[in-house]
């Protein structure tokens, strides 16, 4: 009983993410990816607060608070597809270094909808709190593309299921 209780509930949840969902172009068109309808862009100021360095996302959208957020970095690394899986191992390398306390979830590569992504789910600390991070890379125009879905810990129970889902959306054209 307590297993169909679990899939009516897995199934009406997965019905109410699909429907808060919409489909968006990036990067030009190249790249279509489903996001959150009440998700909009940050503005620069808040972008600048938020990721200070100097490799900061080239676009972020988020939620009304800013707190759950969606960006997108086209690198200037050149990439080709055929080179995502060695990106990953240095990728992942560089993440597991910089995060040694990191609590990590998933670190491969996939294929999806046509593509090769390398994918990296951890959490890591902040100044204030612990963010649930899902990455995804892959090559656009023979360049690194990242995309990150960021929640902190205390929202990741509502937001984590949106943030995989999102994620599994991306579409390189």
């Amino acid at each position: 009983m307590k297993a169909l209780y679990l899939l009516v509930l897995f199934v009406l949840s997965n019905t109410v993410v699909a429907e808060s969902l919409q489909s968006i172009e990036a990067l030009n068109g190249k790249l279509f990816i489903e996001v959150p309808k009440n998700f909009n862009r940050m503005s620069i100021e808040l972008v600048e607060l938020k990721y200070p360095s100097s490799r900061r996302p080239s676009d972020v959208l988020s939620d009304e608070t800013g707190g759950i957020t969606l960006a997108f970095n086209h690198t200037q690394t050149p990439i080709l597809p055929s080179q995502i899986r060695e990106a990953h191992g240095a990728i992942s390398k560089m993440f597991h270094n910089l995060y040694p306390s990191a609590k990590w979830y998933r670190d491969e590569v996939i294929r999806q909808n046509g593509n090769d992504f390398l994918v990296m789910e951890l959490i890591t600390p902040a100044i204030d709190a612990q963010i649930h991070n899902i990455f995804y890379g892959t090559s656009v125009d023979d360049r690194l593309l990242l995309v990150a879905f960021n929640a902190t810990v205390e929202q990741a129970p509502k937001w984590l299921p949106i943030g995989q889902e999102i994620m599994r959306s991306i579409e390189v054209k």
